[in-house]
């Protein structure tokens, strides 16, 4: 799965560091959620003006 290079890599991260990336991306994927919410939310009121 991973090569020496990276594996190199990957085994300089810390357990913090794993934790730090993993909250980014969790908080990421809540911020695309909440612009789904309001894309949706557009394209209903925008169907109820037709």
């Amino acid at each position: 799965m991973f090569d020496a290079k990276q594996m190199e890599w990957f085994d300089q991260l810390s357990a913090e560091d794993l934790a730090i990336l993993g909250a980014g991306f969790n908080t990421l994927g809540d911020f695309f959620d909440f612009l789904a919410l309001i894309k949706a939310r557009q394209e209903t009121t925008q169907g109820n003006k037709k």
